[in-house]
């Protein structure tokens, strides 16, 4: 045992050495006069000495406290560890201002390592309503919160927009952000906006595991952000963006008595919940000029346009590939192909489609390719005209054009190619219609018909008069009888109770293979009180297990298959709050709503 011991120390020494050395300063750039926080150096190794920073602007409560923390692990015989050494300091401001703490530093193995200067702004401001904590603090989830009413300016939540005035498809980026001067514990039950009247697209944000510190009108609050889109408004005029609502819980001093002298010393706090609700946001969309140019498709933002011939010289019926590239920043997403006068004599194919687009705070940006595939059928110099890409820039407020080509092609005849020299005189245009004046012989045996014969006043016309006639009384017939079935609901619904209880039992099938057991019980029980209900003519709200024996047995129904029914009812309930049984599994009680239901349907006609 003492040897293990031994090598696993080794092998700490190992990792620690062979890492590079750092220390880190840490403290809330931030804070309200007379408010406690905390200055933290934290070195990635076991240091020597640690030589402390000069602190005169800041009263100096408690520290520097030594704590350290190690990691080790090993995946397929490699190792690795993660070790930390932090000092802490507990400071409190003593005048607004802005100061710097100089850097600390600390000796390993002989060498000196320096930490970053700390810069802290220091704000008049009241006190937090809660301790201060750099990490939030968790609570035991069982415990009951309280809906308590808070001042608006310590709770809130704020959607911002970069620019509130913007043309129809400019991009637009959303924030949505949250400000507390409370002890935030959990975020829950979300209430997005619909942004009716924009295309979104939402941007990854890092889960909010901590908030930042900020000033905001001479207070300091603990922010975060919660949400981040990219708005393209589709219409002009007023668009407003909905209010963010959010649960938000948080840890405030508790009303009620002390329960031991630990809750008199360090305080006793109870969760309580405040639903808070965002501003609503509205933007000014303005449309774009009228004076866009004849090949303007919609794109708006900033873009270049590049393009490329893979080859300019090939044989007949050999494929060549044009590729046309857009990038930029802006709507590259809905960016269509753009008019492209090919050849006559080249078959060309719809572009395939290449997207390269990212997003971010500054929107959309990337590449959009289209590659077009064209295939010669003919020798010839061929040229591929100039082309433009037409976008309103928002920024310089008017249409740009961007232009590619020409490209030249010499097209050599290919060994495999028989055509005629002379045909390239002619275009795709010319040549379509060749050969429509001249037939071939038919060789097939055809029935021949006498010209200038009619059939009107032929036998054969007055008998098609009378089919027509019957068709037309018997169509009327069945559609008078099927109103007549239509209007007898309580008929009707017999009719239909078996193909509704086989699509509820379907469905009940699928969430069964899906294991989803509460959703299961309850989808099976609904079919078998649907089918009584329809069968019986009676609403399921009226109907209850006495009512359905009575109903049933002056149908004649024998109390066996009416008390199979309702006891399936019964085990239905009965799994849904308690532990599943052998007459209780899923498959168990499908069979056999089946086998009652099939029973049913030949008694209840």
């Amino acid at each position: 045992m003492k040897r293990w011991f031994v090598i696993i120390l080794l092998l700490m020494g190992k990792c620690t050495v062979a890492q590079d050395v750092s220390i880190k300063a840490s403290a809330p750039g931030v804070v309200e006069q007379g408010q406690r926080f905390r200055l933290t150096y934290t070195v990635n190794t076991q240091a020597d000495q640690f030589l402390p920073p000069t602190i005169d602007d800041f009263a100096v409560l408690a520290g520097p406290s030594t704590s350290t923390s190690s990691n080790v692990s090993i995946i397929n015989g490699k190792v690795t560890q993660s070790f930390e050494l932090k000092y802490t300091y507990i400071l409190e401001p003593v005048n607004e201002g802005t100061f710097e703490i100089e850097p600390a530093s600390v000796m390993v193995d002989g060498k000196k390592y320096i930490s970053d200067p700390v810069t802290i702004e220091v704000v008049k401001g009241a006190a937090p309503t809660s301790p201060d904590n750099n990490a939030q603090s968790s609570f035991n989830d069982q415990q009951e919160a309280q809906t308590t009413q808070l001042k608006k300016s310590d709770l809130f939540i704020r959607i911002i927009v970069n620019k509130q005035n913007v043309y129809r498809e400019e991009h637009v980026v959303a924030t949505i952000k949250l400000y507390s001067r409370l002890n935030v514990t959990r975020l829950e039950n979300a209430k997005l906006p619909t942004f009716e009247g924009f295309i979104t697209q939402e941007l990854e944000t890092p889960p909010l595991t901590s908030l930042n510190r900020e000033r905001i009108d001479d207070q300091v609050y603990l922010t975060g952000v919660l949400k981040k889109y990219i708005l393209f408004p589709q219409t002009t005029g007023k668009l407003t963006i909905d209010p963010f609502e959010l649960d938000v819980y948080y840890q405030k001093p508790s009303e009620k008595r002390a329960r031991s002298i630990f809750d008199d010393f360090f305080g006793a706090y109870e969760n309580a919940r405040q639903k808070v609700v965002s501003n609503a946001v509205t933007l000014n969309v303005q449309p774009l000029p009228g004076n866009e140019p004849s090949n303007f498709s919609g794109a708006v933002g900033n873009f270049d346009l590049s393009a490329e011939l893979d080859k300019s010289q090939v044989n007949s019926n050999e494929a060549v590939t044009l590729q046309v590239k857009i990038s930029g920043n802006g709507n590259l997403k809905y960016i269509n192909p753009m008019d492209i006068q090919f050849p006559a004599d080249f078959d060309v194919y719809d572009p395939k489609i290449i997207q390269n687009i990212k997003h971010s705070g500054n929107g959309a940006y990337g590449n959009k390719t289209f590659e077009y595939l064209m295939i010669p059928r003919l020798a010839g110099d061929y040229t591929i005209p100039r082309f433009s890409f037409s976008y309103f820039d928002p920024d310089e407020k008017k249409y740009k054009q961007k232009e590619a080509g020409p490209f030249a092609m010499q097209v050599g005849k290919s060994i495999n190619d028989t055509s005629v020299g002379m045909a390239s005189a002619f275009n795709k245009e010319n040549v379509k219609f060749l050969g429509k004046d001249i037939r071939f012989i038919n060789t097939s045996d055809k029935r021949l018909s006498k010209i200038n014969y009619f059939i009107l006043g032929t036998p054969w016309f007055y008998l098609g008069y009378v089919g027509a006639l019957a068709v037309f009384f018997a169509i009327l017939f069945f559609r008078r009888k099927k109103i007549k079935e239509n209007a007898d609901i309580k008929r009707l619904r017999n009719k239909k109770a078996s193909k509704y209880a086989r699509k509820r039992l379907k469905n009940a099938a699928r969430l069964m293979k899906q294991k989803q057991d509460e959703a299961f019980y309850d989808e099976l029980a609904k079919a078998l009180w649907g089918y009584i209900s329809d069968k019986l003519s009676i609403p399921v709200a009226n109907l209850s297990k006495d009512s359905a024996r009575e109903e049933l047995q002056e149908k004649k129904v024998d109390p066996d298959s009416v008390n199979r029914l309702l006891d399936i009812i019964d085990r239905c309930e009965y799994a849904r709050y308690a532990p599943v049984t052998e007459d209780t599994k899923m498959d168990t009680l499908y069979n056999d709503a089946i086998r009652v239901i099939s029973k049913l349907q030949q008694k209840l006609k």
